[in-house]
């Protein structure tokens, strides 16, 4: 069965040879000779690369004279971008619902006070890894159960408008399942699972992500650490291969996360 467009795509951007003669062409065409010439390639090496290329769309091939100048095709970069856009919104949106049961349990409690106690912060340590640091004002013990237990997770992990989560099933374990599922009321769905290779509590936690489909499967590392009662969650992420990364950093994950930190710093708050 050939491959759907999008995996074409993706394959074609996985190799760096690839991305940098696609960044080569956004400056203007160029003939093989020209393109081969950064590279310690043969011209007949730039052309296999040339042809994968050619297969995904991404570039096309005229004749000058002599000559067959490469120029960048830009449409199937669109279609990545058409692609991640529910995921994109997800991240952006990601938690929204929350705000009104946080609210009212703020009110409830007049001792309950949140406060950011720092920024959210977003690295790229190497060209696979996204990490993502946060303090927040509670305990470790508090956040491990937060991102553990199907009794919280449901409350503050929930996406967009309209979205809810009417699976969260955990087997907290090594070798144990997770699935999430949420649903929105025109009965759409969007899903993530994996499993977890290790459990410490209450300081770390490591598993394996997938969401589906073409998205690619991600190591998640959840590091945990605890002073004067202030947690600093450390999540590190690691993607199979650049360009994935690079393209869930497209997403605006970094907003995204950022304000689910917030919102979970909130319902902390609320498990004291």
């Amino acid at each position: 069965m050939a491959p759907d467009p999008l995996s074409t795509i993706f394959a074609a951007l996985a190799d760096p040879t690839r991305r940098a003669i696609l960044a080569r062409l956004a400056q203007g065409e160029a003939t093989v000779k020209e393109l081969a010439a950064p590279f310690a390639l043969s011209p007949p090496a730039v052309t296999k690369h040339l042809k994968v290329l050619q297969r995904a769309g991404l570039i096309t091939q005229g004749r000058q004279a002599q000559w067959r100048p490469c120029r960048l095709a830009a449409a199937p970069l669109k279609d990545i971008d058409d692609w991640l856009e529910d995921y994109r919104s997800f991240w952006d949106a990601s938690f929204e619902r929350l705000d009104g049961y946080l609210l009212e349990l703020k009110r409830r409690s007049s001792t309950m006070t949140v406060k950011p106690d720092a920024a959210t912060t977003l690295t790229t340590p190497s060209d696979r890894e996204v990490v993502i640091t946060r303090v927040v004002n509670a305990p470790r013990r508090l956040v491990f159960a937060a991102y553990t237990s199907p009794e919280h997770v449901p409350h503050w992990m929930l996406g967009p408008e309209g979205w809810a989560m009417p699976v969260c099933e955990i087997d907290l374990r090594p070798g144990g399942a997770w699935h999430f599922v949420w649903r929105r009321a025109d009965g759409a769905e969007m899903e993530m699972r994996g499993v977890y290779q290790e459990v410490t509590p209450p300081d770390r936690l490591v598993s394996t992500e997938s969401w589906g489909g073409d998205w690619p499967d991600t190591l998640n590392t959840l590091l945990l650490s605890e002073e004067g009662g202030k947690t600093t969650i450390t999540q590190r992420i690691r993607y199979p291969s650049q360009a994935a990364r690079d393209a869930a950093l497209k997403t605006g994950m970094q907003d995204g996360m950022a304000t689910s930190f917030d919102r979970l710093a909130a319902y902390l708050a609320t498990m004291a």
